[in-house]
């Protein structure tokens, strides 16, 4: 039997109720008794809500303070993150776009907008950014970033050239994209954006018909924001040449991820890869004996790209016991292809209301990681 000397906790966040870094204090919370056990700190995420923050650290990058529209057109106070050093502006899409900014009666992606996610990019421009990371998850938005590129100087027209406000359900009306007040700064930046779900765009398994429910779409309007979806790619592809359609994430946050590749020349990277190479996770699975990880919903998306699913992954290449604890678990232990996960620790044995699990899950990742290693502190 082996004993855990070292110990990593690397945890994304628990979605609307934890933080990563408040994850990772409350696992670290339930470790405090074992002084024997060096404990590494690590709250990750992979294109989420939270990413900026993260990767601030490593960019030192500093909080910047702005006021932008909502995916409803009102103004609201929020952040990103700016390095003047390295001159890189750090991004969270959901920091203006995201869902969770809006009362559930308001979550209507016919009607939302990425347009203030636009606003921070041309700040950040402003400001003489030359390299942009966006985080992808988290949005209220089904409008192919034609949001964010409005608010970047784009216009798009029907077919009697008026122009349409830049809203999910005009994605399906435009004829035309008017260029010639665009912005000249976005020719000297790289733009990166990180998704954290692989869909395509359009179709059974792209952006409208797979997450627009969850945004608040009914059965009628994600059949008229995929048509939408299909119809902007005609025009990009017809004026711009290029094809979004089959583009890996290009569906990710209401497939901003296609039209930022269209707009603004952006380069998809998955979350998980980049957060990982920024980081150097190696180095850290390496010098553990142990990793725990976790989320608010352990799941099959999980396994398909999300970041506690590659680090199980990375893990068992060191051959590296993990243990992943959650909210809640759609999945067993057998249904993970892992020689090396010890065990799944749900919080919860079914969907929590959002109200209960804020309350209870710091409290219950303590307690659950002090009676694992009570009685499990060897495998």
């Amino acid at each position: 039997m082996k004993k855990f000397n070292n110990i990593l906790i690397a945890t994304d966040k628990f979605k609307f109720t934890l933080s990563a870094k408040d994850a990772v204090n409350a696992i670290y919370k339930g470790l405090k008794d074992y002084n024997n056990i060096k404990i590494h700190k690590l709250p990750i995420a992979d294109g989420g809500e939270g990413t900026s923050e993260i990767l601030s650290v490593f960019f030192n990058a500093k909080k910047v303070n702005i006021t932008v529209n909502n995916p409803i057109f009102n103004k609201i106070k929020t952040h990103y993150y700016f390095s003047d050093k390295n001159k890189t502006a750090i991004i969270d899409l959901a920091s203006a776009s995201g869902l969770q900014l809006l009362k559930k009666i308001e979550q209507k992606p016919m009607q939302t907008s990425s347009f203030g996610t636009g606003e921070i990019i041309l700040d950040a421009l402003n400001k003489g950014a030359k390299k942009i990371i966006i985080g992808l998850g988290g949005s209220a938005t089904n409008d192919c970033g034609i949001g964010a590129a409005n608010a970047l100087g784009y216009k798009f027209l029907n077919s009697k050239g008026v122009e349409l406000k830049a809203i999910g359900k005009n994605l399906i009306n435009i004829s035309k994209i008017d260029n010639s007040n665009v912005t000249p700064l976005l020719k000297e930046v790289e733009i990166i954006a990180l998704y954290d779900v692989k869909n395509k765009l359009y179709g059974k398994n792209g952006a409208a018909y797979v997450f627009a429910k969850q945004k608040g779409a009914n059965n009628t309007e994600i059949n008229i924001l995929d048509k939408g979806l299909k119809n902007i790619t005609q025009i990009i592809k017809y004026q711009y040449s290029k094809n979004i359609s089959n583009i890996k994430g290009g569906g990710a946050a209401g497939g901003f991820g296609a039209g930022a590749f269209a707009f603004f020349n952006t380069k998809l990277i998955q979350g998980s890869n980049f957060i990982f190479d920024t980081i150097n996770i190696d180095n850290y699975i390496n010098n553990s004996d142990l990793i725990i990880t976790g989320e608010g919903k352990f799941d099959k998306q999980s396994l398909d790209g999300k970041i506690v699913g590659e680090l199980i992954k990375k893990a068992d290449y060191f051959k590296k016991p993990t243990i992943v604890i959650c909210g809640v678990s759609e999945l067993k232990k057998e249904d993970v292809k892992s020689k090396y996960l010890q065990s799944i620790i749900p919080l919860f044995s079914y969907d929590v209301d959002i109200e209960i699990a804020k309350n209870k899950s710091r409290t219950l990742i303590s307690e659950r990681i002090r009676l694992l290693f009570k009685d499990y502190l060897y495998f």
